[in-house]
């Protein structure tokens, strides 16, 4: 290929483009997105430099989730996610004992804090996924009918007497009438994501089983959720979804969050074509083009007319903020900030930051499991294939805390080295940790080094 040099606007145009949608990378690893995004240009760093603004700390709120544990260590200038207080959320009766804060320093947005004193083995709050995701450990399971696709209770023998399948599908199926309702209202089922419904799901479904995608389910069953409710006519709920997602949930563009990693050079060109592949993938299931793939469009518009007469055609808006791919990068990045990993997104677990010496325990217990009615308590015993759970999760104290404390929950494997889970922390929610185990663990293999070299 002939390099060719852009002209000032064209330069000028892709440096402003590359700025607002990352918006805390420094000019290196921005000149290295041009030369990705544009393979044909030869631009050289000076020249670059005139038309790149310099990084900023903050954009729109800021987030729990990047640099959610900072401190005052080494921490360098880690990503800052979009993020802001949940107000569809009454927490006052979901959780009693505590409050949301914003903390907005150092990069760390809202987190959750006490209001009384909680004691060890507590039950803090309890919480259905707000969009479920499947473990791929579990689709033998669900392909098998052997579980339930809404709560993911384990049958006691298959095809119980009051189970439910899907009117449409063969492929999944329910505890009861009850859990197919919620799955077709609450995106475990949603009627744009069944094959016996909307056929042009097929191919992103067999994508998303084949590759165990999760990610790409719960973007899916996201813009599944809105794009129900808004062509259904159920104005508030999509408003609901749309305030939840873009202006709540912490989120990140996936393409800023994995420039993080340090293979990414290596593996940039290979990931953004994956991403455009699966971006397709999702408009064909979701909105297809009557100009680029008219039968798939027409197939679709089949299925919007017998779900409602005379649905209204997605405006320029709709489109850019649900289709665009710039929307899907920044909704794969949701995702990856927030899943938990046993089900899904969930509205007031989304706001707990992260310390590698957590005071909560995150539990799927037994439908049979009860609080304990004295405190302190011994914690639930860890859990077997045997004793799993629904995707309700239960937050327990797992250290006692006092008012003012921050809850937090570890992100990643408490078992890793100081090293490992900073570099994981860092590739995959966009800070180096910097909280009291990390910063005691440094203090302790520097002390270990330094007796070593007297030793040699």
């Amino acid at each position: 290929m002939t390099n060719t040099t852009p002209t000032d606007e064209e330069l000028q145009s892709a440096a402003q483009s590359l700025r607002e949608n990352n918006p805390s990378l420094g000019i290196t690893k921005l000149l290295s997105q041009l030369k990705i995004d544009h393979p044909e240009w030869a631009v050289s760093e000076k020249r670059f430099k005139k038309f790149i603004t310099p990084s900023t700390s903050s954009t729109t709120g800021t987030s729990n989730k990047s640099q959610s544990s900072k401190g005052n260590s080494s921490a360098d200038d880690g990503l800052i996610a979009k993020t802001g207080i949940d107000p569809l959320l009454d927490i006052s009766s979901i959780a009693p004992k505590i409050k949301v804060k914003m903390f907005n320093v150092q990069g760390k947005g809202k987190g959750l804090v006490a209001k009384e004193k909680l004691q060890v083995g507590e039950l803090v709050w309890q919480e259905e996924p707000w969009i479920a995701t499947n473990d791929s450990d579990l689709t033998p399971y669900l392909t098998s009918r052997e579980m339930c696709s809404q709560c993911l209770t384990l049958f006691p023998l298959p095809n119980p007497p009051l189970s439910v399948p899907c009117k449409y599908c063969a492929e999944v199926h329910f505890c009861n009438r009850r859990c197919y309702s919620k799955a077709v209202d609450q995106g475990t089922h949603n009627d744009y994501l069944c094959a016996g419904q909307n056929r042009e799901c097929k191919a992103l479904l067999s994508f998303i089983n084949q590759k165990k995608a999760r990610d790409i389910q719960g973007v899916a069953r996201i813009i599944a959720q809105w794009r129900r409710y808004r062509d259904l006519g159920e104005t508030k709920k999509a408003e609901e979804v749309e305030k939840r997602v873009w202006g709540v949930m912490a989120r990140v563009s996936q393409r800023v969050k994995e420039a993080e990693r340090r293979e990414w050079p290596y593996i940039a060109q290979d990931r953004l074509e994956e991403w455009r592949l699966t971006h397709l993938l999702i408009l064909r299931a979701l909105n297809p083009s009557n100009e680029e793939d008219p039968e798939s469009y027409k197939s679709f518009q089949r299925f919007l007319s017998n779900k409602k007469k005379n649905i209204p055609p997605l405006s320029k808006e709709e489109e850019e903020r649900w289709f665009s791919f710039d929307s899907f990068l920044e909704l794969l990045g949701l995702i990856g900030l927030n899943q938990e990993s046993s089900g899904g997104l969930y509205a007031l677990h989304s706001h707990l930051n992260h310390n590698c010496e957590p005071n909560l325990q995150v539990r799927n217990l037994p439908k049979n499991w009860t609080p304990p009615t004295t405190l302190p308590a011994d914690l639930p015993p860890p859990m077997t294939a045997a004793t799993r759970g629904t995707n309700k999760i239960s937050i327990i104290i797992k250290k006692t805390i006092h008012p003012g404390d921050e809850l937090t929950i570890s992100y990643v494997d408490q078992r890793l080295s100081r090293v490992e889970r900073r570099v994981k922390l860092r590739e995959q929610y966009g800070f180096w940790c910097g909280c009291n185990r990390c910063t005691r663990e440094k203090k302790e293999e520097e002390l270990a080094e330094k007796k070593e070299k007297e030793i040699n």
